[in-house]
């Protein structure tokens, strides 16, 4: 476990009663695992929720395909019952590939968000949210234009950070990450889109990282 998560800041593992603290992961198939030798355990929340406190209980709501509406129908209502400590999301690519316009991409994950910042009980949960990736390096979409793919993620993931920062939500830049993506074609599945077991290991690794400094960081 890391040191931070374990004792660093009281907000991450403490509750108000003997309920154990739950981490909720939202998202779609990236979320899932897909792409990983076993889904059941090669998935980043999996991972992630291995490095958090040893009571903590795993929601993974996630649906492979899902874009924001269907997070919210499906996915919020549950997550908002289980009163979690940590919830997670990575949103963005379904809706960029199903042509969402982006003032409705954020306007829904604007309000996935809001849904959090008053629970009705207990503390307040850390909200982590992944950008998107530089997906010019992905096999699947070599037949896009890259420079206009890039400039799109750019724009998505500018509106990404804007939300996650009024929520005071902890950010994980994937994108900025989008070198060592190219330098390490195995983090790639074999379908050419998802990552793989190795790739839902970095993204692990980078969103522990970005938690504990994220924690570090708390008076």
């Amino acid at each position: 476990m890391l040191l931070g998560l374990a004792s660093g800041c009281q907000r991450l593992s403490a509750t108000d009663d003997d309920k154990p603290p739950v981490y909720v992961a939202l998202g779609a198939s990236d979320s899932v695992g897909v792409g990983a030798n076993n889904m059941a355990t090669d998935a980043w929340p999996t991972l992630v929720h291995a490095q958090l406190p040893p009571e903590t209980q795993l929601l993974n709501l996630a649906i492979s395909g899902a874009t924001l509406d269907e997070v919210l129908r499906s996915e919020l209502p549950p997550a908002m019952d289980a009163r979690p400590r940590w919830v997670s999301i990575w949103p963005g690519v379904n809706d960029l590939r199903t042509n969402v316009p982006l003032p409705t991409f954020s306007r829904q994950l604007d309000e996935i968000l809001s849904s959090f910042d008053q629970p009705e009980s207990g503390a307040q949960p850390t909200l982590i949210v992944l950008n998107i990736p530089d997906m010019r390096h992905l096999p699947a979409l070599r037949g896009f234009n890259p420079q206009l793919l890039d400039q799109t993620v750019r724009r998505w993931n500018q509106s990404i950070a804007e939300i996650a920062a009024q929520h005071d939500a902890v950010l994980v830049d994937l994108y900025g990450y989008g070198q060592e993506l190219a330098n390490h074609p195995g983090y790639i599945s074999a379908d050419g889109f998802h990552p793989s077991t190795a790739g839902y290991q970095r993204i692990a690794e980078l969103v522990l990282a970005t938690l504990e400094r994220d924690v570090s960081t708390q008076p």
